[in-house]
């Protein structure tokens, strides 16, 4: 519209000036003696000086043209070579994407021809390499990206990536961390970082990372709380394990007031409460979680909360944690237990019966297994003990909801499947054919020893045999 508008005012600026030079009549007059002498009316002289500023612009636009079309020509060439490239980038990404390897290596061989620098010609070389199965080339290809300072990103992405399928971790983490330097606060760096050093057991770094993804609102708070506890409670044990008892502490309180229902995290603060000599209040938190909660881990803590090792002292202290709880099994376990180890067999027995008469669990008939040999030497009834173990429900254990897997001890990290925070403490009812299967032949086994020794003396290790987790691929 405006060029329109130019266009009609240039028209009527012409039109007017031609009027006013019909209007006002006058000569133009140019005498060079000895040359030439020009003697023209107005009119005339304005359409020669037209005319002749018309052909100096022609011959500009001319002359322009043929010096300037080599450039255009390759302007051209260089236009449809990259848009041929990128033509060829996309039918590879699509091939790459339908698993056609042939397609794909064809593409990415045309990419690189026409377009060697573009960083996705390179990431279409590596992705055509992995489908082609050339871990090599692909890894050449991808370290090249990184190189690149506008794709380094994209390069260390695809590295991760590759070292994550091959299996190889630290590699992986490497990667990542590269990636976090350009990128800080991509989700996938720092989902990715806080996996693979929870998979390492770096927990300190973990921590800082999940407090970043706190910051960045990167997942729902109360799941990041959770996983910031569990980090703590790993710490706490990494603490204790290297002596460090002030930082154990430090991380297990941080660990028990976020997760305070949670068993692990009361008995690792216990630990660190009583390696910090605070005995009182280890045996204060150990009551309170087993008040809501009886658990083994619980159990296994609180003798700890006394300097003395008489098994008296230690049966006294397992009545007071029992009698918190007095009809939970887990109460009955662990009196029958230290009484054993002072050798009260029938107060063993006692605590023992209600569970044993009923549906007794694995670990409840090897325990009466060993009261009947150790108190009465009565080799058949162990027996038969040993025998009913091989088929009774499996006992409550870490079972990891990813694979199955079952773990003796709990950690925030399923020791099968690496996952973070997969455990959970149920019975493992998937996994009751495999351990009858075990506990049967193991059972076989017993029957054959005491057959043959009826002292028996090995037992306790036969027990201890029957007693190790099956794992979900037995």
């Amino acid at each position: 519209m405006i060029r329109v508008i130019l266009v009609f005012i240039a028209i009527v600026g012409v039109l007017l000036a031609g009027n006013w030079l019909l209007d006002h009549p006058g000569t133009i007059v140019i005498d060079l003696p000895g040359f030439f002498s020009i003697d023209w009316s107005f009119a005339l002289g304005a359409t020669f000086l037209a005319i002749a500023l018309a052909c100096v612009l022609v011959g500009y636009l001319i002359l322009s043209l043929v010096i300037g079309s080599p450039w255009r020509i390759a302007r051209h060439q260089r236009r449809g070579k990259r848009e041929r490239g990128f033509q060829a980038i996309s039918m590879g990404m699509v091939a790459v994407a339908a698993g056609d390897t042939i397609e794909a290596r064809r593409q990415a061989g045309r990419a690189r021809k026409l377009l060697p620098e573009q960083p996705m010609t390179t990431l279409l070389a590596a992705q055509s390499a992995q489908l082609d199965g050339d871990v090599d080339a692909a890894q050449g290809f991808l370290t090249a990206l990184a190189a690149q300072p506008d794709a380094a990103f994209l390069g260390h992405r695809g590295l991760w990536m590759q070292a994550m399928k091959d299996g190889r971790t630290r590699d992986a983490l490497h990667y990542a961390e590269a990636a976090h330097e350009l990128q800080p606060n991509s989700g996938w760096v720092l989902d990715s970082l806080f996996a693979l050093q929870t998979q390492l057991g770096q927990w300190d770094k973990a921590q800082a990372t999940v407090t970043q993804m706190a910051k960045n609102k990167a997942h729902p708070a109360d799941q990041l709380k959770r996983d910031l506890a569990l980090v703590n409670l790993e710490r706490s044990r990494a603490a204790l394990a290297a002596g460090d008892g002030v930082i154990a502490l430090q991380a297990g309180t941080a660990a028990h007031k976020d997760l305070p229902g949670f068993v692990p995290a009361a008995a690792v603060l216990a630990e660190a409460q009583i390696a910090n000599k605070r005995r009182g209040k280890a045996e204060k938190v150990l009551q309170d979680a087993w008040r809501l909660n009886p658990h083994p881990m619980l159990a296994a803590a609180y003798p700890s909360v006394v300097d003395q090792v008489a098994v008296d002292k230690q049966l006294n202290l397992a009545r007071t944690l029992a009698a918190l709880k007095p009809s939970h099994p887990e109460g009955r376990i662990l009196v029958a237990k230290f009484a054993m180890a002072a050798q009260k067999y029938t107060e063993a027995r006692q605590s023992l019966e209600p569970l044993a008469n009923a549906e007794p669990t694995p670990r409840i008939c090897r325990m009466m297994a060993e009261i009947e040999m150790a108190a009465n030497q009565d080799a058949t009834a162990a027996r038969d003990w040993i025998a009913r173990s091989a088929t009774a429900a499996p006992d409550t254990a870490w079972v990891c909801q990813e694979t199955g897997a079952v773990q003796a001890d709990w950690s925030a990290v399923c020791a099968e499947s690496k996952r973070f925070d997969t455990l959970e403490w149920r019975v493992p009812h998937h996994l009751e054919p495999a351990m009858i299967s075990l506990l049967s032949a193991q059972s076989a086994a017993t029957n054959a020893s005491m057959c043959s020794d009826t002292s028996n003396t090995n037992l306790p290790i036969v027990l201890d045999a029957v007693a190790e987790p099956v794992s979900a691929n037995s």
